[in-house]
């Protein structure tokens, strides 16, 4: 039981420290005023016509035999700007796959193609912070923003990879 309450407990300091370095380097990155907002894991999406997630309170996790995806919307403060951080925040539990999340900015149509998109993986087993910077170009104006993330397959019982939260930090 001991045992128990320290793990859980480590992961709770793990991923409020990658939540407080974040939120510093964002403080560090412009002295203008920003808007945060924060989403739970469970706000994502099963992707595909055949995917299953198993949602509980803020999670959104994969307790399946294969990897699945999670559709993962963006709801904008600011419209005609870009983000100044998206932060997908996971728990890795796969020995030797990845979580992988790709986030996207489209038109306002939502056509494939238009805008911006960028890959990023975890590194590893653990609790971790999956980071998009600004894209660094012209986004379209009002167009949906959305991070699509791929989570491994359930290696031991109970024990599945999930998204955790996700974070825009907005000028």
């Amino acid at each position: 039981m001991l045992q128990a309450q320290i793990a859980r407990s480590t992961r709770h300091r793990t991923l409020g420290a990658v939540v407080a370095l974040t939120l510093v380097l964002v403080g560090a990155t412009s002295a203008a005023a920003q808007q945060v907002q924060t989403f739970p894991g469970s706000s994502c999406q099963a992707s595909g016509s055949a995917q299953d997630l198993s949602y509980s309170g803020v999670l959104a996790a994969n307790r399946g035999n294969s990897t699945r995806s999670a559709v993962c919307p963006i709801v904008r403060s600011n419209g005609t700007e870009g983000w100044s951080l998206i932060a997908v925040y996971v728990r890795d539990r796969h020995s030797t796959l990845n979580i992988s999340c790709v986030a996207q900015a489209r038109d306002l149509s939502g056509t494939a193609g238009t805008g911006w998109s960028d890959t990023r993986s975890s590194a590893g087993e653990g609790d971790q912070a999956i980071v998009f910077a600004a894209p660094g170009i012209d986004l379209p104006d009002y167009g949906p923003y959305t991070v699509v993330c791929s989570l491994p397959a359930m290696e031991e019982a109970n024990q599945p990879s999930y998204i955790a939260s996700y974070v825009i930090v907005e000028p």
